[in-house]
């Protein structure tokens, strides 16, 4: 019996040893697991908050209501795709105003955002030549036509002569939402 008495401490503490290492240590990991992912989502969920108040103050402000009204004409101005078609059918109207027959031209589109000023979104930007056969009296016409077409053009290089065609290098720009 003595021997009994002996052991049953050992047994007792091997028996606790292994319910606390094999059975309750791995619930006291998924626990601790458990508090990790709590946590993380409790500081997603202030952040949520914080972008919601964020968006809230933005849309009480009354700047931003007026761009979000003229949403339509700003995107006449900057569009967030190239509308190319849209571009040749402004450029079509400004050959008609000036007298002439618009015949086409190649449009080169950039493939990386251009940051034209730091405070404001980069754009992407179209490239084209116009050619037309400009006398002075069509000419200021023509270039104030350019400038002052609804879709945002400037002139980047031009090239104007009495005996040949007159050529301009134009950028128009777009904002892709990307």
């Amino acid at each position: 019996m003595s021997l009994l008495t002996k052991l049953l401490p050992v047994i007792l503490i091997s028996i606790i040893f292994y319910l606390l290492f094999y059975n309750l240590y791995p619930q006291y990991q998924e626990i601790l697991r458990l508090v990790q992912k709590l946590n993380e989502l409790r500081n997603k969920e202030k952040e949520i908050k914080a972008m919601e108040k964020l968006i809230q103050n933005f849309s009480q402000n009354a700047n931003i209501q007026q761009l979000l009204a003229n949403k339509e004409t700003l995107n006449l101005w900057l569009p967030t795709e190239p509308k190319i078609e849209e571009l040749i059918f402004s450029l079509n109207s400004i050959y008609n105003l000036v007298g002439l027959t618009f015949e086409g031209t190649d449009f080169g589109i950039s493939d990386e955002p251009k940051t034209l000023n730091q405070h404001v979104l980069p754009v992407k930007i179209i490239n084209f030549k116009l050619e037309a056969d400009l006398k002075q009296e069509n000419l200021r016409n023509f270039i104030e036509a350019l400038e002052k077409n609804v879709r945002l053009m400037v002139i980047k290089k031009a090239s104007l002569s009495p005996e040949k065609e007159s050529f301009f290098e134009v950028e128009s720009y777009f904002m892709p939402l990307e």
